[in-house]
């Protein structure tokens, strides 16, 4: 392998995520730490288990971290069973040739003997290579439905965090820290009503501010409340919504 390249199934590297636009506050600067950690070539830091809610941004901060790493000139893999359903365990065949292997939405698994062997075999085969392994799961290890005892095992010895969903004046810090890398400026009103209005997810809520700097853009409008609600509308409104 010359050049670092990611295998995946069914997931697109989106290149307006980072690492460093994630919100660093009290409720995640020891799971970011934490990444950074796992993400230099340290060798006290191979696997990764992280765990929440939907919506706080696991997925987020998963894809941010393989994108950190393809930055990095390695190669990675990179598996979501996020309503995916794979024909056969021949997917893991091979992965622990990878620098990295991200695991997305384990608690969407198989609940399957042959699954959960390979699974197994395959965290075996990247410690005895060496590789590295992250991932996300809405519950911790202990509340997964894994029947074969060694994988649980195993799944269990991951350094393990959980991202807990932030508070409110911790996302409108994010949509400020947000707004100021892009130039963006809006008052505190209009901050409410996105926080009033819409998702409170962290990852919506970021996504929106995206949208928002695009719209605003192509509008040749500032960010307002007027604008925001223009902006819900045309959503609401679209096919692909």
């Amino acid at each position: 392998m010359n050049r670092p390249k990611q295998l995946h199934l069914d997931v697109k590297l989106d290149e307006a995520i980072s690492l460093e636009n994630f919100i660093d506050c009290p409720s995640t600067e020891i799971i970011l730490q934490a990444l950074r950690d796992f993400i230099s070539e340290s060798k006290m830091t191979r696997t990764f288990f992280l765990w929440g809610k939907e919506g706080t941004g696991k997925n987020y901060l998963l894809h941010s971290t393989n994108k950190k790493f393809l930055e990095n000139n390695l190669h990675t893999a990179f598996i979501s069973f996020t309503n995916n359903f794979f024909e056969d365990t021949s997917i893991f065949e091979g992965l622990e040739k990878m620098d990295v292997v991200f695991i997305e939405a384990i608690d969407q698994f198989p609940s399957d003997n042959k699954w959960e062997l390979a699974l197994f075999n395959l965290i075996n085969a990247c410690f005895a290579k060496g590789s590295k392994l992250l991932i996300t799961s809405k519950l911790p290890a202990k509340d997964l439905e894994v029947k074969l005892p060694d994988l649980k095992s195993r799944l269990l010895a991951f350094l393990a965090f959980e991202l807990p969903e932030i508070t409110d004046e911790e996302k409108i810090r994010a949509l400020k820290e947000s707004a100021n890398r892009k130039g963006l400026t809006f008052d505190e009103k209009v901050q409410s009503y996105v926080l009033n209005h819409t998702s409170r997810s962290l990852s919506d809520l970021l996504k929106l501010l995206v949208d928002l700097d695009t719209f605003s853009l192509e509008r040749k409008r500032k960010i307002s409340i007027s604008l925001v609600k223009d902006l819900l509308a045309n959503k609401e409104g679209s096919p692909s919504i």
